[in-house]
């Protein structure tokens, strides 16, 4: 297999990171969460087979408030050649069975250069953006302003997605997103119940519902697509789907993230859970066993 560029492995990852939404979940009533305390996660991400990056997630509520927090750095054979982290915070609130994001941040370093991007929510649903670099200097057409009106941050839209698998919903739905510098809508379809097999290198083994995220694109992408690319591809809507598995492993919340797989252009990318706390006491819908040694 041929060695991948450095510069260039972080995009597909990120990507599907992004994709996949490697965040926690709400319970359906914000009420019944007001007394848990807040469910951590750490995930590992392979790209082709190597160990690319480290995760760790946490979602806290209070009342009806809700605070994501999502940190990624390089790790195994990929973080000794290089060293790149990104870190993501949203700040919401439940309003019935909907998210309203406050606030969102991403933030990420590549070899010492900053890519930052700041969204503000108005009470009409409006969004005020900072974005460092500007899109101008990605050679893309920045998102107008009517696009960006009513839409969720990335984290959020996974958000809702397992708030509505946590009601018995189902996967079936689709949620407008912007990210600061893209516009698109994640189109989640219900694959159904399946079985995840044990893995040494996963802490969760059992039966998960399976979802599967697909993207169409909308607005604020290259005006030239460099090839190879996995988020640029020379068409968007070429983006392959992410298949995404959920179980109940975190005492008080409803299922969370237990496995990952999509595909880029430098092999498949698979993401496995590798410790969350507090532990479902209740264990039916699937076993924890420890990892392998």
């Amino acid at each position: 297999m041929p060695q991948p560029s450095p510069r260039r492995l972080p995009n597909p990852v990120r990507a599907a990171l992004m994709a996949a939404g490697l965040s926690l979940p709400l319970l359906p009533l914000a009420t019944a969460m007001a007394s848990a305390q807040p469910v951590k996660a750490t995930y590992r991400v392979f790209v082709g087979g190597i160990t690319a990056l480290d995760v760790e997630a946490m979602l806290d509520v209070t009342g009806d408030r809700y605070r994501v927090e999502v940190s990624a750095v390089t790790g195994g054979t990929i973080g000794r050649l290089f060293s790149w982290r990104t870190d993501s915070l949203t700040d919401g609130y439940v309003r019935g069975d909907d998210l309203r994001p406050a606030s969102h941040r991403q933030t990420s370093q590549l070899r010492g250069e900053p890519r930052n991007v700041t969204l503000t929510y108005g009470p009409q649903g409006d969004v005020a953006v900072s974005v460092s670099p500007p899109p101008e200097k990605d050679d893309r057409e920045p998102v107008p302003p009517a696009l960006q009106r009513g839409t969720l941050d990335p984290l959020s839209a996974v958000l809702d997605l397992l708030f509505a698998v946590g009601a018995r919903e189902g996967c079936d739905r689709s949620l407008p997103v912007f990210d600061g510098r893209r516009r698109y809508d994640m189109l989640f379809s219900e694959v159904g119940r399946r079985i995840v097999d044990p893995s040494r290198y996963s802490v969760f083994a059992g039966v998960a519902q399976q979802c599967r995220v697909a993207y169409k694109p909308v607005a604020g992408y290259a005006r030239s697509s460099p090839a190879g690319r996995f988020w640029q591809r020379s068409d968007p809507a070429d983006r392959p789907p992410v298949d995404l598995w959920l179980a109940p492993v975190a005492a008080g919340y409803p299922p969370l993230p237990v496995r990952l797989e999509t595909d880029s252009d430098f092999g498949s990318v698979v993401v496995h859970l590798t410790g969350v706390t507090p532990q479902a006491a209740d264990r039916r819908a699937g076993a924890m066993p420890q990892p392998a040694r």
